[in-house]
């Protein structure tokens, strides 16, 4: 009996610490509840994160005090943990809504590096960054490389390929292990979350789910997002019969104009209107656009709402942390009934 004991208490003993105390490690692997792009592994001696499909080794106790960051999304992650003062570089600043990075480049405490065309090689060195926070790029692939031989990590973050909205917000927990903010991360995740299903759940027993399609024309092709991505996600979730929703593909799907008119063309809602300001832009860039009974009932909808002088739009930053938020506007469009007192955080109506 007694060996029995000790073999269930050495079983125990073993779980637990393939349990690294106050984290989700499961046999040394983080889980995600919604993201796919991403995931830690922790190992002996190091962490090692797979994203983007690339994988960044980081010794364990690695801390981040200076970060270059290229892409715009990563500046809501870190700022929303408290970490903004790390960020010392960045590239393409006029493209960031977050006020705090052009005060930081006026200021001087935060350096423009480059742009979509190329890195400055020498500035990001003189800046000792512990990290770069990119996406991919063929542009900056040589300069990266480079640095990475110099000791620098470079991590890539693509948010943007998730296919559930929580999958973007879920980024916050990568954010929160690299900048030792776990605990932070967790509760505005879990926030954000159980608000998210909260209104979720207003929708559910609706009998009336008006139709919506989203995007426009660029060049030859209407490029409509396929029925797994996210923003088809919010449309369900949101009490909207997303029109090709039944298109099990995660991105785009090039359709020529009659494709989309044929199909769309009494569709109560056109919500994601690229970032056109009024209904003379949109004459202006298309005039069958007017065909549309979504327009013709001035039912069109952009996600601009929140956009700076520049055309920075905090859609791509905050947005992405905020899914809460997307989903009530679009609730409150579909059914303005669910949530009389909500005023559109990102969703401008076109008129």
């Amino acid at each position: 009996m007694r060996h029995y004991l000790y073999l269930i208490l050495f079983l125990l003993v073993t779980i637990s610490c393939k349990r690294e105390k106050g984290s989700e490690f499961i046999h040394g692997v983080k889980k995600n509840e919604y993201a796919q792009n991403f995931h830690i592994n922790s190992e002996a001696e190091e962490i090692l994160i797979h994203s983007a499909n690339k994988i960044t080794h980081f010794p364990k106790g690695f801390k981040i005090n200076r970060c270059i960051i290229t892409n715009t999304s990563s500046s809501a992650y870190i700022d929303i943990l408290g970490e903004f003062n790390t960020i010392v570089g960045v590239s393409s600043p006029n493209y960031f809504y977050n006020s705090k990075i052009s005060e930081g480049i006026k200021s001087g405490s935060i350096l423009d590096i480059g742009n979509d065309a190329n890195l400055n090689y020498e500035k990001i060195i003189k800046l000792k960054p512990d990290i770069i926070i990119t996406s991919q790029n063929a542009n900056h692939e040589k300069i990266l490389n480079q640095l990475a031989k110099q000791g620098i990590k470079v991590l890539y973050v693509e948010e943007f390929n998730e296919q559930h909205p929580l999958g973007k917000m879920e980024y916050l927990k990568l954010f929160g292990y690299l900048f030792n903010q776990n605990a932070r991360a967790d509760s505005i995740y879990n926030n954000i979350k159980k608000n998210y299903y909260e209104l979720k759940n207003k929708t559910q027993n609706i009998s009336y789910r008006p139709t919506v399609f989203t995007n426009i024309m660029y060049g030859d092709s209407w490029y409509m997002a396929g029925g797994k991505s996210f923003i088809a996600q919010i449309f369900r979730d949101a009490g909207g019969k997303y029109l090709w929703e039944d298109v099990a593909k995660t991105g785009t799907i090039p359709l020529s104009f009659e494709e989309v008119f044929i199909k769309a063309k009494n569709a109560n809602y056109w919500i994601g209107a690229s970032n056109f300001k009024d209904k003379r832009e949109i004459e202006n860039s298309n005039l069958y656009y007017k065909q549309f009974k979504a327009y013709k009932n001035n039912d069109v909808y952009a996600f601009n709402n929140k956009e700076n002088s520049n055309l920075a739009n905090d859609y791509y930053e905050m947005g992405n942390i905020f899914a809460d938020k997307i989903l009530a506007d679009v609730i409150k469009v579909l059914h303005p009934e669910l949530l009389p007192n909500y005023s559109l955080t990102y969703l401008k109506k076109i008129e």
